[in-house]
């Protein structure tokens, strides 16, 4: 038997109730959400204490001078730093400074120390943001069934361009299963992402036997 983990995402507003993004856990990434926030990223060997200094000395000469920026003040003492995107790749050891921040401890710190924003993402979907709920599941890759029929012209499910196939499913959520099956669909197209129905055992023969519901259907 030759298993596979797999994490199956329900998106809100995706491709209705049934179908699930498919994840390959190793291809999952964690990115930090600095959206509508002003941060500063510095290397891991920066002095935090410096960094704070440096803070402190903003804010007492914003007192006098609104329009300054603590980037002013960071190129007056000569210390590196970048600006941060929208989001930017989880890295623990990245020092950041939040210079509105009310707290001048918390202010500087680790991006280890963040407890909220930080997120794992598939491509582009963010999973804090986008994802209604998660399943991980174990599938059993030697019952592959691969449910592609000759159109005239190329392999394919349900349409052009589009592939299926089947797979056993053993663990959902870390609990043995029985009777469920994975739909997994693919497409050739470039940017495609997979997509994924848990099928009951019940209703396997309709899916195994879509092509014969759609020559039903127009009248073949």
């Amino acid at each position: 038997m030759k298993q596979k983990e797999l994490e199956l995402w329900k998106l809100y507003d995706v491709y209705g109730e049934d179908k699930y993004l498919v994840v390959n856990p190793d291809e999952l990434i964690q990115r930090v959400s600095f959206y509508e926030t002003e941060a500063y990223m510095f290397s891991p060997d920066t002095d935090m204490d410096l960094i704070r200094k440096v803070l402190a000395e903003y804010r007492n000469r914003k007192e006098e001078d609104e329009t300054l920026r603590f980037y002013e003040i960071l190129d007056e003492y000569g210390i590196a730093y970048e600006g941060t995107d929208e989001a930017e790749d989880y890295n623990p050891d990245v020092v950041l400074c939040f210079p509105n921040d009310d707290d001048l401890k918390w202010a500087v710190c680790r991006m280890s120390d963040l407890i909220l924003g930080v997120s794992d993402v598939f491509h582009y979907w963010w999973a804090e943001n986008d994802v209604q709920h998660r399943l991980s599941v174990v599938i059993d890759e030697e019952t592959k069934e691969n449910l592609d029929e000759w159109d005239g012209s190329n392999w394919c499910y349900l349409q052009p361009f589009n592939h299926g196939r089947l797979y056993k499913i053993l663990i959902v959520d870390s609990k043995p299963v029985e009777n469920k099956w994975l739909l997994w669909e693919s497409a050739d197209w470039q940017g495609s992402l997979d997509w994924g129905t848990i099928v009951e055992e019940k209703d396997l023969d309709r899916v195994r036997n879509w092509d014969a519901d759609i020559e039903e259907e127009e009248g073949l």
